[in-house]
């Protein structure tokens, strides 16, 4: 039996029915931010996770055709799903908040030279 409902794949008839959807997806996600961080053993702070989950859905905020949303909206309830009955490995989950993370960058003129910033 599965944790969560079976995905149905449906077509929003417009945008304001696609904006629906999306938030009712973004607030499933934040809801269960509790369960993720036990499931997965996370250290880190809750608002991390939130405020990442927060970038994912800003990254495609702007997006205007209805039949582009309902593609998103089918993978952002697809990762939900693995993610929410741990078909995910720890290190699938992490991946999400390592590839934002960059070194800083040095100022020092020989770090910058060996570079090819100088």
């Amino acid at each position: 039996m599965p944790l969560v409902q079976p995905l149905v794949t449906r077509t929003s008839s417009s945008m304001a029915e696609a904006r629906t959807r999306a938030i009712h997806l973004y607030r499933l996600w934040q809801k269960n931010v509790p369960h993720f961080m036990i499931s997965y053993h996370l250290c880190l702070p809750q608002s991390v996770v939130r405020s990442k989950i927060r970038d994912e859905f800003e990254k495609n905020r702007f997006v205007s055709d209805p039949r582009s949303i309902d593609v998103l909206l089918f993978k952002g309830r697809i990762e939900y799903e693995e993610t929410y009955n741990v078909w995910k490995q720890y290190s699938h989950v992490l991946r999400y908040f390592d590839a934002n993370e960059k070194e800083p960058q040095s100022d020092k003129f020989m770090d910058k030279f060996i570079e090819g910033r100088a």
